[in-house]
């Protein structure tokens, strides 16, 4: 934020030097992080009149100038400038002055005629030919009739300013303003802050000829709307013109240039509707249609969609609302009735419709910072007096303002020892109060407690502790002494959970796989590529302020950045990928706080991979965490994994991970052209299951009687599911269950397949005979015949 001292000073006094004065604000909180001194190397610039114009003697393309500079005579200049008349008040650099740059101007001789000086350019006086009016672009800068001869052109331009450029945080909208800066500047330097002038005089009362409707409430809490009469549209005085130069705006018209004005002044940006172009004058603030169309004041035509708030009359859009206004009803010379617009738009609506259609604006800027709710009142007056006040045109007392509920100021209750406590400073009742005052909070004392309203432009204010840090900013940093902490001391140590992570990684990297980071914040089309199911990872929690739509949303699984990472490794021509990544993950719940998930993935791919080898990896890092005997459960209908090439994985009913090959058109979204397989650890749900306890089991002292058994069952028969009747009627003395076959052929019947196990029966405490052994692996078959229709083939 640029802010000139001359115009800051319209506000607020200021006795200090401008080093200082930056000096005092960096350390109240409001941090400067240039000085720019504009027009004092400037020397001897006066304000001059042609009075005579002659043609050059010996040059067809110079011309001789008699200039009145409020002398007794009149001084010669030679001049090539073309865009010179009679009477032109401009100013000159007589003999002796020096120009931006450390020009020096003396007297010569052109062509063999003396000349006494210069007359300047707009751009030799350091201001932008832009910013000019077009007949002082190429050539000498002509000057309106308010000027005086011979005064100091420096002084009377306005040349001679101090401009101070802020470094404003995001907390502090309020500040993006002169008026917040003056504020400021008045609680630091302990001056009192004035307000501009805001009263009409004059005004009709007259009712207004327009209404306004508001659709949503949520994207406009509030729309104000003034209406101007016999306007008359012209230039702007000179000292109002060079203060939008000052900040780089170009003057346009008296009526534009007043909206600029109030922007700069209030942090509040307006627009003005020609009432005379309007279809309608209802007006109506709502969501564009999707594919929506309208020209805006730059010429250009966009295509909105239904997220994308305008303001509308009662056929077309005539405005986007907070980023620029429509081409159809724009000011111009012939414009003689007005209605003037001030409103509070939603901080993110602005900001994300800025972006989709990529427009942004002075405007949008400001909006995005965030407006409290009762500054479009005040500009709006504040601009009404000044088009009262220029002559442009007759205020029609009636206002319009529409909103939803009153605003009620924000309250905070402390107490002075408290301010005192947190700041670890004795600082006198009265100073904390004058310091809060002076910052324009209004305090309620009760005894030592006290309640503070909050203005309405400090939206960063909410809870005690801001209090403390208003006071301490203000108060000084460097008028508290530093002193030692006194606090208990505690032993650092880790969570259970933060141990079982580390377990979690350190199995993982003892099964082949390598840690990897990546960010939190992904684009919200990995989720559709991904083709995930699942309502819960289609919950996306939207970033505020993201870099971009690529990082915009914050991620539900981390599987797309696994694959997305792939892919990288891909590229770069590695023929094997072997990784594992644990973060968080986060849900969008419609609460204050979203919901916040540790998540596990591995992803990989290589010559030698597959769903086993993955399996493998998988087992080797539940073993490791004492979950062994674990149940995988074939998946169907998931979109992101293979069909049938995917398993659940359950211990004792609890889900615990997931572990398949990716989709084959999952990679080609992605831009994957291998096999990738991918396993996904619940971190909480298997953290609940597992155990760190190494349980010794001595060396079997009797032996073991081993028995195979080939079942035929159906085809889609999963062989978990027959392991799982075969354990469970195992009893005691089933030791080990392997599957070591599975075979298919005609001779088998249609639709069936072989499978064939490997079982170990052991007693710990006795050698077994066949009987025992026998009766139990009837049982077995029985039960398979029973519940899974195998029968021994």
């Amino acid at each position: 934020m640029k802010v000139s001292l001359n115009w800051l000073k319209d506000y607020v006094d200021i006795h200090v030097e401008p080093k200082e004065y930056a000096d005092k604000m960096t350390m109240s909180g409001t941090k400067v992080e240039t000085i720019e001194y504009r027009g004092h190397d400037i020397k001897n610039v006066v304000i001059g009149k042609i009075t005579e114009i002659l043609p050059h003697p010996d040059a067809e393309r110079l011309i001789i100038t008699k200039v009145d500079i409020g002398k007794e005579e009149s001084i010669q200049i030679v001049t090539g400038a073309s865009n010179l008349r009679v009477g032109d008040i401009i100013p000159v650099a007589v003999e002796g002055a020096v120009l931006p740059g450390g020009v020096k101007i003396k007297k010569g001789k052109l062509r063999g005629v003396e000349s006494f000086g210069m007359l300047c350019s707009s751009e030799e006086l350091g201001i932008d030919y832009k910013f000019v009016e077009e007949r002082s672009k190429n050539g000498i800068y002509i000057l309106g009739e308010q000027f005086t001869v011979g005064e100091d052109a420096v002084e009377a331009m306005g040349l001679n300013d101090v401009i101070v450029e802020f470094e404003l945080t995001a907390n502090r909208p309020d500040c993006r303003s002169l008026i917040g800066i003056a504020k400021e500047t008045a609680a630091t330097l302990g001056t009192d802050f004035r307000l501009p002038s805001e009263k009409t005089e004059n005004a009709s009362d007259e009712k207004m000829s327009a209404s306004v409707e508001i659709k949503d409430f949520d994207l406009c809490p509030r729309f104000v709307l003034r209406e101007i009469k016999n306007v008359k549209v012209a230039p702007s005085p000179f000292w109002l013109q060079q203060r939008l130069i000052s900040y780089g705006i170009r003057p346009i018209n008296n009526i534009v240039d007043i909206t600029n004005y109030v922007m700069i002044e209030y942090g509040q940006p307006m627009h003005a509707y020609d009432f005379n172009k309007m279809r309608s004058h209802n007006i109506i603030v709502r969501r564009a249609h999707d594919k929506e169309k309208m020209m805006t004041l730059d010429g250009k035509e966009y295509e909105l969609d239904g997220e994308t708030l305008v303001i509308a009359d009662e056929k077309n859009a005539i405005g986007i609302a907070g980023i620029m206004g429509g081409f159809d009803s724009q000011i111009d010379e012939h414009t003689t009735h007005i209605l003037l617009e001030a409103a509070s738009f939603d901080a993110d609506s602005v900001r994300l419709s800025s972006r989709r259609i990529g427009l942004r604006t002075d405007a949008s800027s400001n909006f995005e910072k965030g407006i409290d709710i009762l500054r479009p009142v005040a500009a709006s007056k504040r601009a009404c007096r000044l088009i009262e006040q220029l002559g442009a045109g007759e205020v029609v007392a009636d206002i319009v303002d529409v909103h939803k509920e009153e605003f009620k100021n924000t309250v905070i209750s402390s107490s002075y020892s408290e301010i005192r406590r947190m700041l670890g400073e004795d600082i006198p009742d009265h100073e904390i109060k004058r310091i809060l005052e002076k910052l324009l909070f209004e305090v309620k004392e009760n005894g030592d407690a006290f309640e503070l309203i909050v203005p309405a432009e400090r939206m960063d204010m909410s809870i005690r502790e801001d209090i403390a840090e208003e006071v301490a900013r203000i108060y000084g940093y460097d008028n508290i002494a530093s002193k030692p902490i006194y606090a208990s001391m505690t032993q650092a140590k880790k969570s259970f959970a933060r141990h079982f992570e580390d377990r979690v990684k350190l199995l993982a990297r003892e099964n082949g796989l390598t840690e990897i980071a990546t960010y939190s914040f992904i684009s919200p089309k990995f989720i559709e590529r991904s083709r995930i199911q699942g309502e819960k990872y289609h919950k996306l929690l939207r970033l505020l302020n993201p870099l971009g739509e690529e990082t915009s949303v914050m991620r539900t699984t981390l599987v797309p950045q696994m694959l997305e990472t792939a892919k990288t490794n891909l590229s770069y021509k590695n023929k094997e990928f072997y990784a594992f990544e644990c973060g968080n993950t986060f849900f969008d719940t419609g609460e204050k706080l979203p919901l916040e998930e540790r998540s596990f993935v591995a992803g990989m791919y290589g010559e030698q991979e597959d769903f086993y080898t993955a399996k493998g990896r998988l087992e080797g890092i539940l073993n490791g965490l004492g979950v062994s005997g674990a149940a995988y459960v074939k998946q169907t209908g998931n979109t992101m994994y293979h069909n049938g090439r995917c398993a659940d994985v359950y211990y004792r009913d609890t889900h615990i991970a997931t572990v398949g090959e990716i989709h084959p058109l999952v990679l080609e979204d992605f831009g994957i052209k291998k096999r990738v397989y991918v396993f996904e650890l619940f971190i909480a749900p298997l953290g609940s299951v597992s155990s760190d306890r190494i349980i010794y089991d001595p060396i079997p002292r009797f032996p073991a009687i081993e028995k195979d058994i080939a079942l035929v069952v159906d085809q889609g028969k999963a062989v978990g599911e027959l392991e799982k009747i075969i354990r469970q009627n195992g009893k005691k003395i089933l030791e080990q269950v392997e599957m070591f076959d599975i075979f298919e052929g005609e001779q088998l019947g249609v639709n069936k397949k072989s499978v064939a196990f490997a079982l170990v029966f052991r007693a710990k405490d006795r050698t077994l005979t066949d009987e025992e052994v026998n009766e139990v692996l009837d049982k077995i078959l029985q039960k398979l015949k029973e519940e899974a229709n195998a029968v021994l083939r």
